[in-house]
């Protein structure tokens, strides 16, 4: 007889009941929740009920426990608690996990000392994986056998194997990724945009507005996500725009709820302060800033807005629909040598294409590298096919001398001029002809440093 998953659900709130009940269909999990109080325990138990968060509904079979050391094994641990309660359960939970036990993040928000929660449970729990599980799922839908879709962020493939499997036979579905700290991101950042399509929708009540907002809505996302380290892709996943459509279109989000009330003139700001939905969407906003450039944020008039309204008392939603949409028909124009293909090219690279419609790439040709005092492992065809392969590269034309960027400016129509940060101040000159932005560059990798390692080898 195989051995079955014993599995920790901590959390007998909405969510953590509604996922135990999915999770207790699967004959092979042992599923074991943990409860406040043991009265709660003992309802659970004796009468598979919950009462408090599902009234009159009756649970599958799974063991409510009310200490940690109730169970003498645990494989598998689910965190649905809210994100404030994470630093006091981490300590707590620490003597009971063993070497091989997965932690799974189900909390939306952000941890302790600037960090995502992931990342935040990774520092107490040394060697243990720590994974992420966000989706467009309301708790009651799930209570009531409602297919659902979560994203699983995992690292190895073991991983995502084990947690496949204990989903098997229930009405809970998984897509995946290895960005773990994406679907953190995502699954935090897109609350601040419920807030305000429920503003919108109460505002406006038009179908037309709410779907610009929406879509000016994931323009941000793309944004912030590359700024914070998350993976473009991950926004296509159910944690990413499903999650948002559930949270920003759906009246049962709190989130959106709390936009309704402000678009109707019914939000309070007095209650800020034990407003839970305020304080988590404070948080996001805060980690955002302190994580971002002046530049990105100066680029999220909708963040901007979200922002002031919930930390600037009797402050009037004001959306200017002229500037909401700044990603206009523009080109942009980068130039660099671009030998050695690396992250922090692909990085600065698309970077750059959020700022218009066309990128164009002015590439260093071989001869003038020489002129630099340089010399690529690449030559210019092979840097020019590498370059044009990439999908946010719409154009790339020779560099040939210094002085040749006044002309391609205007050749090409450009509206911006983006270099790297370490170029700061250098083609301020070019401001008379078109918007001129330094970009930060990716930090802990460079092509000197490859071609530094390259020679060792």
């Amino acid at each position: 007889m195989l051995d079955k998953n014993r599995i920790l659900v901590i959390g007998a709130g909405t969510f953590g009941t509604a996922l135990a009940n999915s999770l207790s269909l699967n004959k092979f999990n042992e599923v074991f929740i943990l409860t406040k109080s043991q009265e709660q325990a003992n309802e659970i138990n004796n009468l598979s009920t919950n009462n408090r968060y599902f009234p009159n509904r009756k649970l599958n079979q799974f063991i409510a426990v009310n200490q940690y050391y109730s169970i003498s094994k645990i494989d598998i641990v689910f965190l649905a608690i809210p994100s404030g309660q994470i630093s006091n359960v981490i300590p707590q939970l620490s003597p009971y996990i063993k070497e091989k036990t997965v932690v799974i993040n189900l909390s939306k928000g952000f941890g302790e000392k600037g960090m995502v929660i992931t990342d935040f449970i990774q520092s107490k729990l040394i060697g243990i994986s720590v994974l992420s599980l966000k989706g467009p799922t309301f708790a009651s839908e799930l209570m009531s056998g409602m297919p659902s879709i979560f994203t699983l962020g995992f690292n190895h493939k073991w991983e995502s194997k084990l947690i496949e499997s204990i989903f098997e036979n229930t009405n809970i579905y998984l897509d995946f990724t290895t960005d773990i700290k994406g679907v953190e991101v995502v699954s935090a950042i897109k609350n601040i945009y419920a807030i305000a399509i429920g503003y919108i929708d109460a505002k406006y009540n038009s179908a037309n507005t709410r779907f610009m907002v929406l879509t000016k809505a994931i323009t941000e996302i793309k944004l912030i996500l590359l700024e914070l380290g998350g993976r473009l892709e991950t926004l296509n996943l159910s944690c990413g725009i499903g999650d948002l459509g559930l949270t920003s279109l759906n009246d049962l989000s709190r989130n959106r709820t709390l936009g309704l009330l402000i678009g109707k003139g019914f939000y309070n700001t007095n209650q800020s302060s034990t407003n839970s939905v305020v304080i988590e969407g404070v948080k996001a906003l805060e980690y955002i800033k302190n994580n971002s450039t002046e530049l990105t944020i100066s680029r999220l008039p909708l963040f901007q807005e979200v922002d002031k309204i919930l930390n600037i008392p009797n402050y009037i939603f004001n959306i200017n629909f002229g500037k909401l949409i700044d990603q206009k028909n523009s080109t942009v124009l980068t130039y660099g040598t671009f030998d050695l293909l690396h992250y922090g090219h692909l990085e600065i690279l698309k970077r750059a294409k959020t700022f218009g419609t066309k990128l164009v790439v002015g590439l260093s040709t071989d001869e003038f590298n020489k002129l630099k005092g340089k010399k690529s492992v690449h030559s210019y065809e092979k840097r020019k096919e590498f370059l044009e392969t990439l999908e946010y590269v719409d154009l790339v034309i020779p560099e040939n001398d210094w002085d040749q960027k006044i002309n391609d400016v205007k050749i090409f129509d450009v509206d911006i001029f983006l270099m790297g940060d370490d170029w700061k101040g250098k083609f301020d000159f070019l401001t008379d002809l078109c918007k001129v932005e330094y970009l930060p560059r990716t930090e802990g990798i460079s092509t000197t440093e490859l071609k530094g390692i390259l020679k060792k080898s």
